[in-house]
């Protein structure tokens, strides 16, 4: 459930993503765990925000265990 975006809408404002850095999602069970493979896939912390304020029609599920994600992982251009 790795989607690469160039931008996602958060609370209504349009945030530039940070070129191929994937959009992850994960329940809060495994947010540790996909924190740390994030940062180990891309090198880099991802920035988070709470999977229901991003807008943009896309699969919101865990990619761990597929329940309904509570995290949203990205990275964020120019931060």
């Amino acid at each position: 459930m790795d989607k690469k975006l160039e931008s996602v809408t958060i609370e209504g404002k349009e945030v530039a993503l940070q070129p191929g850095f994937p959009v992850r999602f994960a329940c809060m069970e495994h947010f540790d765990q996909e924190l740390d493979d994030y940062v180990n896939d891309f090198e880099a912390a991802p920035d988070t925000y709470r999977a229901d304020l991003i807008a943009d029609e896309m699969d919101k599920r865990c990619r761990e265990c597929g329940a309904p994600a509570k995290v949203a992982l990205l990275k964020e251009k120019g931060l």
